[in-house]
């Protein structure tokens, strides 16, 4: 099945970047203000979603027009957009999803919701901007990355203990290591080569991957 991207309300700096990230069977989802970011970039997505608060009403206007299904929400709502957006693509089978668009701007608290949200669903979810990409692995999961040498990664403990199993191409590598959530050991670890390979033995956890 194709890849579900949803554009959110975060900051957009390099849209040429982001648009390098689309393929062309990816199923795109504006996710309120994130149909400003679709409508710059010239895509068409194929669902609107969210109560519209933060959508340019002009642009609304063309997704009517040109009969892009629209997902209304009220104002008043116990969850998130981007929460809604996860929601719907996995709903329609998706389980391989990209985010962009949900980092960064004026509302740290948003930035914040929006990273540890990811914990909700256990699905190939990836957070990511021109700087860096988040995803959450759980207890029991191993995952492969990839970066260049010298590319930062952290890891960030969820849980009160995040136990690590055998790990390789990081420069500290983190073979059989606790941590205890609010620790900053895990954090600016580095790349040896490009790709590198992180297990979760208990806990579950943030991984952060930051270009230097």
């Amino acid at each position: 099945m194709s890849r579900a991207v949803l554009f959110c309300n975060g900051e957009i700096k390099d849209l040429g970047f982001h648009k390098s990230l689309l393929r062309e069977d990816d199923f795109i989802i504006a996710v309120d203000g994130g149909g400003n970011y679709c409508h710059q970039l010239g895509i068409l997505p194929s669902v609107a979603i969210g109560d519209f608060d933060s959508i340019d009403q002009s642009i609304k206007n063309v997704f009517d027009k040109e009969n892009v299904e629209i997902v209304p929400f009220p104002m008043d709502k116990d969850y998130i957009d981007m929460i809604l957006g996860i929601e719907e693509v996995i709903d329609r089978g998706f389980s391989d999803i990209l985010i962009l668009g949900a980092m960064g701007g004026k509302r740290a608290d948003m930035f914040l919701g929006n990273a540890i949200a990811l914990s909700l669903f256990d699905k190939n979810i990836v957070m990511q901007n021109e700087y860096c990409s988040i995803r959450y692995l759980g207890e029991g999961h191993k995952i492969d990355i990839y970066g260049s040498p010298g590319d930062y990664v952290s890891l960030i403990p969820l849980s009160d203990t995040l136990k690590t199993g055998i790990s390789d191409g990081l420069k500290y590598q983190l073979n059989n290591l606790t941590f205890r959530r609010g620790e900053t050991r895990s954090i600016s670890n580095e790349f040896l080569k490009d790709s590198a390979k992180i297990r979760i033995e208990k806990g579950e956890a943030l991984i952060i991957v930051q270009s230097r």
